[in-house]
């Protein structure tokens, strides 16, 4: 009996540190909110959505376009920053010779580069920081 309670007192002690930890919320959201096609180019606007108390001074993304066949079609570097505390805002970008037609997903490959105002960097890491959400055709997956 004495080994039982025992073995229930260590397992009182260890329970909070073998419980899943929760999901990190994320810093910052970006939602592919609409695709045009301009002059044989693709337009694609973003809202941004920092949700931390500190403004967002540098926040870099890599960008990979696939076609309806699942091909990559296009590649691109965007600069989302600045973006102030608690703060949405919109940005748009141009995908240089590729029409929205010719667009099946989007990826965020990767967020090579984020730093917030108090001097630190997205936890644990900066593509884990952003999160990601679509509202215009394509999927947009990291």
């Amino acid at each position: 009996m004495m080994k039982l309670s025992r073995f229930a007192a260590v397992l009182a002690v260890l329970a909070p540190v073998l419980a899943p930890l929760p999901a990190l919320a994320a810093d910052v959201s970006i939602d592919l909110n609409k695709l045009e096609t301009q002059n044989g180019n693709c337009r694609l606007t973003m809202v941004l959505v920092n949700g931390r108390t500190e403004a967002v001074q540098s926040l870099r993304a890599d960008l990979v376009m696939f076609g309806a066949d699942g091909v990559v079609a296009k590649r691109l570097a965007v600069d989302l920053a600045p973006i102030p505390a608690n703060k949405t805002i919109v940005k748009a970008f141009d995908v240089a010779g590729l029409a929205c037609e010719g667009i099946g997903s989007i990826l965020l490959n990767d967020v090579p580069t984020c730093q917030f105002a108090n001097g630190k960097a997205g936890a644990p890491s900066c593509l884990e920081a952003v999160s990601v959400s679509s509202k215009a055709g394509p999927k947009f997956f990291k």
